[in-house]
């Protein structure tokens, strides 16, 4: 049997699988016949939203971006180890905050909450915006992702446009009849097989004769490279950038809507104070590890190569084709567990945010159905993106989680700083989200540090200084209302 009709062996059986899944094991009617079910899952256990809060995190970039900057410039990326125990943090302080508030007024989306405290519906849309703006072009992205890896494991006889197609109808099937319950389950599987697919390729480059295990490899590198490259922070990865990176990433990957509302889909509020406990070490050493090991070893074994993000699997072709199948299947994994995830949140942002708010007779079958229908839509205008490229959706992609991480602020005005006002988390957010763009496009990183910090920066003063300039203040009784005792 040829290398070709064992990648396509490979794809029918993981498409058999991810509907097996959804549609089978993660589909139940009774929890999609209302919105709420249908966008949150109708009470989440922890061992799904586990991973399907995992999976959610590691799109294409795990296999790629990640490894392929280990390569390039070293131990830096070690960052994206630690921003992952803040994430944590969040979750522990935030995260059971978001529940409780969730359980008790029905809260679906992020703007759900900011709007009930700050009684703003201009608030709800700019939030909801926000978020859209930040999520579909990333659900682009993964989408084209996804079609390049069917692509290259069938050496073409399946087209890049009939990749992209195929991701868009099978995660599309399971999303639209099943929404988050579905999404989380095949999540679960995918996280699974993913991480088990990434642990075994990095056993297989140790063991390489060129590597020689954990000792070899670091003797290796201190003998074709310059050791300290990898082992502290130069070039790319000096203090500022360090520092500006693990910030971004630690407060826009915790407030991006798709990790938001897993808090709210928590079957209870036990099992959103266990996960701010697990996945924090599961994410460094179970994921992040082998990805360092993983581009530790590529720069051993190919010194030198055009696309660094490619060294996994340009590897696996060397080394290990027939392993390299199950490399790319993981590919599509991670990256159609992230186009689930961004389109169930995006469908419940749109719904909810952008159209029930402004229909309220709306009956939750019919909300339900919108979605559904909306979910189709993004998949139509995802499909019919990724075959252009366009700079601008390039460059959402790379500042999304500066983006999200703009919230921070409104949310510190709802749970620990009374004297917020409306205005301030308004203007606050237009500056936040203006700043970051600018300092992307017009003066990218100026003194070397992200473009989002600056974000945060602006955000902050003018939250803080409007909010103390007006006079709008949520009434006592509201502010009651979000004084939760635990």
């Amino acid at each position: 049997m040829g290398y070709t009709t064992l990648a396509i062996l490979a794809i029918l059986l993981y498409t058999i699988l991810n509907l097996y899944v959804g549609l089978g094991r993660g589909y139940k009617k009774e929890v999609v016949s209302s919105a709420s079910g249908y966008f949150l899952g109708g009470g989440t256990d922890y061992f799904i939203l586990f991973f399907t809060t995992a999976a959610t995190w590691f799109s294409t970039w795990l296999y790629m971006g990640a490894v392929g900057s280990f390569y390039k410039n070293g131990i830096g990326f070690i960052a994206g180890m630690l921003w992952q125990l803040v994430i944590m943090m969040f979750m522990g302080i935030f995260g059971i905050k978001f529940w409780i508030m969730a359980n008790k007024y029905d809260y679906i989306t992020p703007a759900d909450l900011l709007d009930d405290y700050y009684q703003s519906k201009a608030l709800r849309l700019i939030v909801a915006i926000g978020q859209l703006i930040f999520c579909i072009p990333y659900l682009m992205a993964q989408v084209t992702g996804t079609g390049l890896a069917v692509s290259t494991l069938t050496g073409g006889i399946i087209p890049y446009w009939g990749g992209v197609i195929y991701a868009a109808v099978v995660v599309g099937l399971y999303v639209y009849f099943g929404g988050f319950r579905s999404q989380a389950w095949v999540d679960t599987m995918q996280g699974i097989m993913f991480t088990i697919i990434l642990w075994v390729s990095v056993i297989l480059m140790l063991l390489r004769p060129e590597v020689g295990g954990i000792s070899g490899l670091f003797i290796k590198l201190a003998e074709r490279t310059n050791l300290l490259k990898y082992l502290t922070l130069p070039n790319y990865w000096n203090w500022s950038m360090y520092l500006s990176f693990f910030i971004i990433q630690s407060f826009g990957g915790f407030f991006a809507p798709y990790v938001w509302q897993r808090m709210y889909a928590a079957k209870n509020g036990n099992i959103v104070r266990k996960m701010s406990g697990t996945l924090g070490p599961f994410y460094t050493l179970v994921i992040m590890l082998p990805v360092m090991l993983a581009g530790f070893c590529g720069a051993i074994l190919f010194p030198k190569i055009d696309n660094p993000d490619n060294i996994l699997v340009a590897t696996m072709a060397k080394y290990y084709p027939i392993w390299g199948i199950f490399v790319v299947i993981g590919i599509m994994a991670a990256g159609m567990s992230t186009i689930s995830s961004i389109l169930v949140s995006a469908s419940s942002i749109i719904s909810v945010d952008l159209v029930k708010k402004y229909k309220p007779d709306m009956t939750t079958v019919q909300l339900r159905n919108l979605g559904r229908y909306i979910v189709l839509i993004l998949l139509a205008v995802a499909v019919a993106f990724s075959m252009v490229k366009i700079q601008a959706i390039l460059i959402l992609v790379n500042v999304a989680l500066a983006g999200f991480a703009q919230l921070v602020f409104p949310v510190i005005g709802v749970f620990a700083w009374k004297r917020a006002t409306k205005e301030g988390a308004i203007a606050g957010l237009i500056v936040g989200l203006v700043l970051t763009i600018f300092f992307t496009v017009v003066i990218p990183n100026p003194l070397h540090t992200m473009a989002g910090i600056w974000g945060l920066l602006g955000n902050a003063t003018v939250f803080f200084g409007v909010s103390l300039l007006t006079n709008s203040i949520p009434s006592r009784e509201i502010q009651n209302k979000f004084t939760i005792l635990q």
